[in-house]
Parts: C-alpha cells; structure tokens; sequence
C-alpha cells in the first residue's frame, strides 16, 4: 500500500528495541498480520508514545519493502480502550496471542478483522465465556481449521439429534453410548446457541480444536491464567 494511505489496526504484541524504539505485530485490515517499527517509540516525546495500545482499533501508516515496515503516523480512538487488567483483559490477550500464532503472514483476512472488532465490542455487554467461545469457533471456521457438526468421523452417517456423541482432537465428532453430547446440542454449537450447551464441555471442545492448530505450540496466556487460578 502506499506509505501515505490510513490502514485500520489491532496491536497484538509488542515488545522493546534497543534502548529508545518498539516492534509491534499488528493485524491489519488491508494487509493481515505485519510487523512493524516505532522508532523512538519509548521516548515521552515521541509521536508514537502512549498510542500502540491493545484492544482499541488504530490507524497507521507505514512504509518499508523489507517484513519489517517502518510506522511513520499512528492515531486512536482512547475511549474505546480497555484499560484495567481485569478478566476481560486476560481473555482478549489470550486471543491476541491466539492470532499472533495462527494468523499467517501478509495474508489478507477482512472476514476475521471485521469478526475480531465485532468481538472487542461484544466482549463489554455479553457474557464474557460465552463471547469467547463463539469467537474461538468462528476464528476457527474461518482460518480453515472448522469442526464438521454434520456428520460423525468414523462413518460419515449425518448426526443425529437423540445420539450421544464424543468429541476428539481430529475436530469431530464419533457416536458413542459415552458421549457427554447429544447430536442436538452438536447442532446448537453449530447455529452459535452456546447458552443451551455445558459451559464445560464448549471449553473442552474448543480448547482440543485450539491445541491441535497450535501444533504444539504453547500459549504465554495459559500460564497467566494457571497461575491466576492458584
């Protein structure tokens, strides 16, 4: 894009450069995830200080032909920011992280953009676990890593509602007599009414969905939370 043209963006990490500048990873509604320099962006005076904060959207411009661009203007909206480190705050830096780690590279992705504002707005008036459950699940959908509600992994026969089904890590579900869900509550993920479902199996779900996109990868997030529940 041309150095001199606005793009709308999310900060999803950043961390310290030499003594004065920041690099940021930011995910872009016209270019997807890129990295970016602020240089002297630590500095009071700076022209960038105090702007690259999480969970609020940012305006840029950015210039560079390298992986690495260089921010050369930055504006945002403060009163849409989420300041204090509450629960809140932990789950939407899980789900930066999240996207930090899936997001491929300078890949367009409009849809998820558009989903992750539509999420930092939901987050502050809806229930906060079931919010995240849906975001994890159409994140997924949309990055290609779907789970099929249609239809049973062994045998590909449709669900059906009065069978119990087991979920497991290939991101399907296996008719079992054992399964904690009916083919009804499959169905009622699939159309997003989470409110009829165990808050206990959804988290199950979603977070085996997650581990396997991850690849092994561990989440920094997870451990805040392990050690927050201690």
């Amino acid at each position: 894009m041309s150095p001199n043209e606005w793009d709308e963006c999310f900060l999803l990490h950043q961390r310290a450069y030499g003594e004065t500048s920041l690099i940021a990873e930011v995910f872009t509604k016209s270019s997807g995830k890129i990295s970016i320099i602020a240089r002297g962006g630590k500095k009071p005076k700076s022209k960038f200080f105090g702007y690259l904060a999480p969970f609020c959207k940012l305006k840029i411009t950015y210039s560079g032909r390298s992986e690495l661009k260089t921010l050369t203007n930055i504006d945002r909206d403060f009163s849409r920011s989420i300041d204090n480190f509450s629960k809140t705050s932990y789950s939407l830096l899980y789900v930066n992280e999240l996207l930090s780690k899936l997001l491929p590279k300078n890949a367009i992705h409009d849809e998820l953009f558009n989903l992750y504002e539509n999420f930092l707005d939901d987050v502050k008036k809806n229930d906060l676990e079931l919010t995240l459950r849906s975001f994890e699940l159409d994140m997924l959908e949309m990055l290609g890593y779907g789970i099929d509600f249609e239809s049973d992994i062994d045998q590909q026969h449709p669900i059906i509602e009065d069978k119990r089904y087991q979920f497991i890590s290939e991101r399907g579900f296996r008719k079992s007599d054992k399964g904690e869900l009916l083919g009804k509550e499959i169905f009622n993920i699939r159309d997003r009414k989470l409110d009829q479902i165990s808050r206990k199996s959804l988290k199950r779900i979603t977070k085996e969905a997650i581990l396997l996109c991850l690849d092994g990868r561990e989440l920094a997030s997870r451990e805040i939370f392990r050690s927050l529940a201690k």
